[in-house]
């Protein structure tokens, strides 16, 4: 053989198979990048089911989606059974996001990934002035899994229901829902907790006596820290009181509860309820000392028997991503809500839900404009949503600002309640528009007591039925909160007016007479204060408010008109100002015969003092803000809190920070609302 012939043959055979093998390796590559660019990623469906009260979304599906329905259903079936004439909602169903696993969740909670080293929370419970929301991880263990979401709902519930709970019940109802497990057969309270025992165990029972008469004032209350006797004694109560067949066969705790709420003293409606405090006392420390490890049942729950699943069905991608947003958007986090709420109105622009929500996130971003814009979209979809009329009536107040009754408020409110009758935020609103008008004033004070009634325990609504009953009796107190009437000839004959040139806190000057002006509502899904309130089992949400937050007295509209059309003007005289040398007092301003004085209860936060004797101030009752000027502080009269005898401020700059009553008139054409009348401070500083 010629091994000079043979050697090219070889070495090209060699090179032809060092680069066939490679090449033949990309191509298989090639071959499955291709397969895998053919073949589709997984479609995650997520489930809807409906029931009375709930509308349950999720990605484990309809079944999983149905067995979530119908536990919260059971668990407010309990708060019904549980609590007597418990308001539990606004007819407006809540939504429920619920995720099969950590990664299914870390889809609506971005911030919570799947991480071995953090784990995530079990759910959170949103509460919304106009709807609550609630997400949860359907794969979390334990014995109750959900105890903060059901922790926070009960809080909710209680808060709208009772005006004024006693401590040793609120403590006691707290514990009992926090702790519960719900299934078919019945809902569960928690065990009593070890360190309750042992405090009980430790020391001697506190005298029932004593346990009724606590207020919160009291030392013997506290919402923190170790369990105290008293605290470990109300919750053990509550426990005995819900679970004791006796007691539960009695109504006891409905009796009790219906006395209290009523007025009657918290001892003297437990023993006329509960009969011998001692004999009781003795039956809970044989309950707490038998039951220390046992879990009994709540009579009757098992009786309660959840709502069916009326509707069942697949969400749409724009639909989820409306989900999300929604969600996003209750939390406070705009951004991620305007990309999905975006991503679902460009997917499907037919989805009322989207508008809606995208209407609600504008007016958060104070965006009133375009935030009509996606309100009139939504109800041109979907005319029979009282969420959506509600937010054309927040919109025309948020671009109406303070000048009167705002186009359209009222008869989309009225929409809202026509829609929704237990809306109460819907009539809490309608019944402040109606006070502003007096052909309206009629329907004030029963749109008023309707938002009291479907919600009892919101201060606010007590208050505006109070302020209402008070501006249609106003008449047989005219006398004490109006200046001393005076000759109206004389007085238009020396009358001058305020002096001009006075800078301007804001442009919000309203007419005279008609009505009294207004301002922009809270933000919707909110109160006027911020965010959402939101619970979490592990790192709280930023931004967010606690459900347990009081809400403000200064919420309710406290305008209320002081003099009629036809009576004589009122003239507030002027005290002469015992530094000045002049021995003539400075004129009265004048008043027109057809003017009115108001008077308007809040906070004064912010006084400008620049341009003394002149005093501008702002009143702010929540939603309700008024520019007030006052021509010479000095000659203001200033009753100050505890007394009636009126005095003289002592500065300009301490009447900043004071709850107070100010009567006012208002004015046209001036930077101001209205000249002040009289200050009434309602708190000691």
């Amino acid at each position: 053989m010629n091994i000079r012939k043979t050697l090219p043959i070889l070495l090209t055979t060699l090179l032809s198979v060092i680069f066939l093998v490679p090449a033949s390796g990309a191509d298989k590559n090639k071959d499955k990048d291709k397969e895998k660019a053919e073949k589709p990623d997984k479609v995650i469906t997520w489930d809807e089911v409906r029931t009375a009260h709930f509308i349950v979304a999720s990605d484990g599906g309809d079944k999983l989606a149905s067995r979530v329905a119908e536990e919260f259903e059971q668990l407010r079936g309990v708060f019904q059974l549980s609590l007597p004439n418990a308001r539990l909602d606004n007819g407006i169903p809540t939504l429920i996001l619920a995720a099969k696993d950590g990664k299914s969740f870390a889809t609506v909670f971005p911030e919570f990934p799947v991480d071995k080293r953090r784990e995530q929370p079990t759910g959170m419970f949103v509460s919304g002035e106009e709807r609550d929301r609630i997400a949860l991880r359907t794969n979390a263990s334990g014995e109750v899994p959900y105890h903060d979401i059901y922790r926070e709902y009960a809080r909710k519930v209680l808060k709208l229901s009772y005006r004024d709970l006693p401590p040793w019940l609120e403590l006691g109802y707290a514990s009992i829902f926090e702790n519960m497990s719900v299934s078919d057969k019945g809902a569960v309270p928690g065990r009593l907790d070890p360190e309750d025992l042992s405090a009980l165990f430790r020391s001697p029972l506190l005298p029932l006596d004593l346990v009724f008469h606590v207020d919160r004032n009291s030392a013997y209350y506290s919402t923190g820290g170790e369990p105290t006797v008293y605290s470990a004694e109300s919750r053990t109560l509550v426990h005995y009181l819900i679970s004791d067949p006796e007691m539960s066969k009695a109504k006891s705790l409905d009796r009790y509860v219906d006395l209290v709420e009523k007025g009657t003293d918290s001892l003297l409606a437990a023993r006329q309820v509960f009969g011998d405090l001692n004999q009781l006392q003795n039956k809970l420390e044989v309950y707490f000392k038998q039951r220390a490890a046992a879990r009994p049942g709540i009579p009757g729950s098992g009786d309660v028997h959840p709502d069916a699943v009326t509707s069942s069905r697949t969400l749409t991608p724009a639909e989820l991503e409306a989900r999300l947003g929604d969600f996003s958007l209750s939390r406070g986090r705009f951004d991620a809500a305007e990309t999905k709420l975006e991503n679902a109105i460009m997917l499907d622009p037919s989805l009322a839900f989207a508008e809606e929500s995208m209407g609600f996130l504008q007016l958060r971003q104070n965006q009133p404009e375009e935030a009509q814009k996606h309100f009139e979209r939504a109800s041109q979809i979907d005319s029979k949503s009282a969420l959506t009329y509600y937010g054309l009536a927040l919109t025309a107040m948020a671009q109406n600002g303070a000048t009167g009754v705002p186009p359209g408020a009222v008869a989309n409110f009225e929409k809202a309640v026509a829609l929704d009758p237990e809306f109460a935020s819907a009539w809490f609103n309608l019944a402040a528009l109606y006070a502003l008008r007096p052909e309206t004033m009629p329907k004030a004070l029963p749109a008023a007591q309707r938002a009291a009634t479907l919600a009892p325990g919101e201060s606010g609504y007590q208050h505006q039925v109070a302020a209402i009953q008070e501006q249609l009796g106003r008449k047989d107190t005219v006398a004490s909160i109006t200046a001393q009437r005076t000759n109206a000839p004389n007085a238009a004959q020396s009358a001058v007016g305020p002096q001009s040139g006075t800078a301007a806190i804001g442009n919000t000057g309203s007419t005279s007479g008609a009505s009294a002006p207004t301002a922009p509502p809270p933000s919707p899904t909110t109160s006027a204060s911020g965010p959402a309130s939101t619970s979490a089992s592990s790192a709280p949400e930023a931004g967010s408010r606690s459900i347990s937050d009081d809400i403000s007295s200064d919420r309710t509209l406290r305008i209320q008109r002081k003099t009629e059309p036809g009576d004589q003007p009122t003239v507030r005289p002027r005290r002469a100002d015992p530094t000045q040398e002049s021995p003539n007092p400075v004129p009265p301003p004048a008043i027109s015969p057809s003017s009115r004085i108001y008077s308007m209860i809040g906070t004064i936060t912010d006084v400008v003092c620049k341009n003394l004797p002149q005093v501008l101030l702002t009143l702010k009752a929540a939603t309700i803000v008024m520019h007030l000027h006052a021509d010479d502080v000095s000659h203001l009269p200033v009753t100050p809190a505890g007394t009636s005898s009126p005095a003289k401020a002592a500065s300009c700059a301490a009447l900043r920070g004071h709850t107070a009553r100010i009567s006012y008139q208002i004015v046209s054409e001036k930077s101001w609302d209205g000249e002040i009348q009289m200050i009434e401070f309602r708190n000691q500083q």
